[in-house]
Parts: structure tokens; C-alpha cells; sequence
């Protein structure tokens, strides 16, 4: 271990910390993995991380920043500096390439040996693993037949997968030999490019959009769902929409919407939100059947007149033969 990272670890916790809002002062020197993604500049808090888990792995503290990376506020180790540990500790690694990638049928092996006890790990990776892995969108032959990886982001950008096709499976397959073999080397930490779509390089957050105006009092201030939905409106308009902003109004219009209105209004709605339930549940009301002949002398009018008479009743023809029908049965 060099005197310098010695010296870093005698240190005191207030001198770290000094030396973390020093480096932080770099600016865009700083690798783009530690900046804050609110102020778009270095973090000093994620700095002082990589520093010391750097510090409990025995690393120059300058080595650590470009080999240790932030991933969702864990600190994770680049496969490079993985492979490094694991042969600085006198272990053997070999990576073992066959094929290509234009001929469809590249693949690496990463076998790791422990020295003292001969014990061997090993790792497989290639595109298809990839592709089941989620990493890779397809792996198909072009025109010419000459194979081609595709990984492309929502925007469609070329991630890692696509843009360092011969180098990914190298990282991936390091990664999970010191997952198995090594974890007393990396003492158990993840590779950056198992956490990511490849690490290469990491980088930060996009930072939220600065407000134009105080969208979370205009939020709060609203008193009706049109106010708030115009509210919505600008802030799309403007390109301001963040995940708090999101919060905040979702919890304005369960608030709005709480809120009691003309209760004939919501009884009407009750009515026929009832009613299409039943219809739901019961199937729409089924017409009355049909009278048996012997029911209609009951219901037979007292006034034969056009006017009273129920025009679905029978004549008084039809009366007189329904009754001659009976009479013969009896």
C-alpha cells in the first residue's frame, strides 16, 4: 500500500471531508458519474463515497474516482478495476474469445483461478445471453448476411450493447467470476456494468428543469380541477414537469376531487351509475311474458270504446270465441 493511501486513511474524518469539497471545486474534471444532478456540478458527499470505499479496498484515492462508480447511490467497481484486484491479489484471470461479431457467433469466457487452493470459476457471455438478459434488442444478419447488434434507448441512441458489442460480454462475464469466486477481493461489490447497461461511460441524472414560476403555490392554490388542469398544461408547455411536481399535483387533484358538489347532480350520477351496474350484474329487464288466454276474461275493459280499450287486448270477437273455446272444454 502506497504512502499516500496511508495517509488517507490516517486522516481525519474533517480532513477527508476538506479534501472531498477540494476536489469537488475541479468542476467538469470530475467524472460525469459523481456530479449533482440538480446543480449539474460535482457532489462532494458522492466524492467522499468513492474515496473511501477506494480507502477500504486499498486504492490511491485519485484511482478510486476513475474506477469506482455511483450507481443509484451505491458505490460499484468497474470491471476493470475488478479484474486488477483479482490479479494484484496474485489470482490468474483469462479471457478466452471465439468468433466475431459479424459472423454471428462471437462469445467470451472468463475463467478465474484461485492461486493458493487451484479452485477455477468461470463465466460465459455472448449476444444471445444478452438479448434474454434484456440488454440487446436483436442480433440479426443485415442484407449482406454480416451480422449486427442492435440496443437502442427509448430515444433511440445506441447504448453500450451496441456501440462496444466485442467489449460487453468481457465486462459482464468479470463481473459475475468475482461474484462467485472473488467476493473476498471486491468484498462483495457489483460491477458497474451489471447495475447498468453497460457503464461505459456512467452518466448523471439529467438535472431538473429550473422553474420558471412557483408551480408547487400555484398547485396548492388551486381550487377547482380546470385550474389545476390549465396548471398541468403550462407546466408541459414549458418543459418543467418533474417527478415532485407530479407528486405534488396528483395530490392537489385527490384533494379536488374529495371535495363534496350539488348533491342532486351526484345523485343522479349514483342513479345511473346504479343502474348500469345492475345491467352489469343482472342483465338488462326482460319483458313480461305472454297471458294464458284463461287470464284475459279478468282483464277484460269495461269500456269496448277505441279510445279506453288497450289496444294489445283481444277484440270483442275474439272474446266471445276465447269464452266458446272454454265452455266446450269444461
Amino acid at each position: 500500500m502506497s504512502t499516500d493511501v496511508v495517509a488517507y486513511s490516517s486522516a481525519s474524518l474533517n480532513d477527508r471531508i476538506h479534501y472531498a469539497n477540494t476536489l469537488a471545486a475541479a468542476g467538469q474534471l470530475i467524472p460525469k458519474g459523481l456530479m449533482d444532478p440538480k446543480t449539474g456540478q460535482p457532489s462532494a458527499p458522492k466524492i467522499l463515497l468513492v474515496m473511501e470505499t477506494g480507502a477500504m479496498l486499498g486504492l490511491h484515492p485519485m484511482a478510486a474516482l476513475q474506477s469506482i462508480d455511483v450507481v443509484e447511490g451505491r458505490a460499484t467497481l468497474s470491471a476493470r478495476l475488478i479484474a486488477a484486484l483479482i490479479r494484484k491479489a496474485g489470482n490468474r484471470l483469462e479471457i478466452k474469445k471465439s468468433g466475431s461479431i459479424p459472423t454471428g457467433d462471437y462469445s467470451v469466457t472468463v475463467v478465474g483461478t484461485i492461486t493458493e487452493t487451484g479452485e477455477s470459476f468461470d463465466s460465459t457471455w455472448d449476444i444471445p445471453r444478452a438479448i434474454r438478459a434484456g440488454l440487446v434488442n436483436s442480433y440479426e444478419p443485415n442484407a449482406q448476411g454480416v451480422w449486427e447488434v442492435r440496443a437502442r434507448s427509448e430515444k433511440g441512441n445506441p447504448k453500450p450493447w451496441e456501440t462496444y458489442a466485442e467489449v460487453m460480454p468481457v465486462w459482464r462475464a468479470i463481473g459475475e467470476v468475482s461474484r462467485f469466486g472473488f467476493s473476498d477481493v471486491t468484498l462483495g461489490m457489483y460491477a458497474t456494468e451489471e447495475l447498468t447497461d453497460g457503464g461505459i461511460p456512467i452518466q448523471a441524472d439529467e438535472p431538473d428543469p429550473v422553474s420558471t414560476e412557483p408551480w408547487e403555490d400555484l398547485i396548492a392554490a388551486a381550487t377547482s380541477r380546470a385550474a389545476l388542469d390549465e396548471i398541468a398544461t403550462r407546466i408541459r408547455e414549458k418543459g418543467e414537469s418533474t417527478d415532485k411536481l407530479r407528486a405534488k399535483w396528483l395530490a392537489r387533484a385527490g384533494v379536488l376531487d374529495r371535495e363534496p358538489v350539488d348533491a342532486e347532480i351526484v345523485d343522479d350520477a349514483a342513479t345511473e351509475a346504479g343502474n348500469d351496474r345492475d345491467v352489469a350484474l343482472f342483465g338488462p329487464e326482460e319483458p313480461s311474458p305472454v297471458k294464458p288466454a284463461e287470464q284475459y276474461e279478468h282483464d277484460a275493459p269495461d269500456d269496448e270504446s277505441p279510445e279506453s280499450a288497450d289496444p294489445a287486448a283481444p277484440s270483442a270477437e275474439e272474446w266471445e270465441r276465447i269464452r266458446a273455446e272454454q265452455a266446450v272444454t269444461d
